[in-house]
């Protein structure tokens, strides 16, 4: 489906005229008329403008590009020392991690930083289970 597409039915889901999501994004009538008649793909708004637009109809930008908004398979996740220790330590104890939660545990960040000794990941780890349900 083309953007022109989408920005229309978004427009019409969300019960608003050509005129009210123009001002509610800060562009002209004219230019959002265009996009939505840009059956082609001809025009290329810019980020800014697909924002505005976005927040406007409340959607994401990747709902008007039809993106998906997550990739969690596709993405690579480099595994800190202490956190391979950690997996390798639960694997001896008898409590292997998922890889799932060795996933989620290396994106995790605190102020930027994440715990440095395989102690410090089964604290985190602990505390998560316990407060998640998990």
């Amino acid at each position: 489906m083309s953007l022109a597409r989408r920005i229309r039915e978004e427009r019409e889901r969300a019960g608003l005229t050509l005129d009210e999501l123009a001002t509610e994004a800060k562009i002209s009538k004219t230019y959002l008329w265009e996009l939505e008649h840009d059956d082609e793909g001809l025009k290329k708004p810019s980020a800014d403008v697909l924002l505005r637009l976005a927040k406007a109809l409340t959607v994401t930008i990747a709902d008007l590009l039809s993106l998906p908004s997550v990739r969690v398979d596709e993405t690579k996740v480099d595994l800190s020392p202490s956190l391979i220790e950690f997996q390798k330590w639960m694997k001896k104890i008898g409590d292997p991690l998922k890889d799932e939660d060795v996933r989620d545990l290396a994106a995790m960040r605190f102020r930027g930083g994440q715990p440095k000794s395989k102690d410090d990941w089964f604290d985190l780890y602990r505390t998560l289970k316990r407060t998640t349900g998990g």
